[in-house]
């Protein structure tokens, strides 16, 4: 019997010095954590694709010649052209086998072409209304 109450002073005495200390604060209960960490990827700052630049020629066509006669551009270079006809006749700009030219205009009126130069090489453009060329109406692209 006596061994009966030593274990139930031991763990009376267990139950009291464990709960002086919940009570006083020193204990601490484990807590379970996780913790996330985040992977940072670190990526190179961008830079904005190049913006093609167009270059942009005007030609004025009247009877029976073109303004300039002649024009240069870079091979693959963006290429604005605005064709004015300030002629009295109807009057159009033809580049000679690239497939590129104007509509047919009337005097005062204005027509825009955009292409990318061609490979290197001189080619010819014209007003393509009969017997225009043959008459003057004629000029070189220099693509360098």
């Amino acid at each position: 019997m006596q061994g009966k109450t030593i274990g139930i002073i031991i763990i009376a005495l267990l139950v009291i010095v464990g709960g002086y200390f919940l009570l006083r604060g020193n204990y601490q209960a484990p807590t379970l954590t996780s913790e996330k960490t985040e992977e940072k990827i670190e990526t190179p700052p961008t830079t904005p694709a190049p913006v093609s630049e167009i270059t942009e020629i005007s030609i004025v066509g009247t009877e029976f010649s073109f303004n300039p006669v002649n024009i240069s551009v870079k091979a693959g270079e963006k290429v604005k052209i605005t064709f004015k006809n300030n002629g009295q006749a109807p009057h159009d700009l033809v580049f000679e086998g690239l497939g590129i030219g104007t509509k047919i205009i009337g005097g005062g009126q204005v027509d825009v072409v955009e292409f990318t130069a061609p490979s290197s090489g001189t080619y010819t453009f014209f007003c393509s209304v009969p017997g225009h060329r043959e008459l003057g109406m004629e000029g070189t692209l220099k693509v360098e």
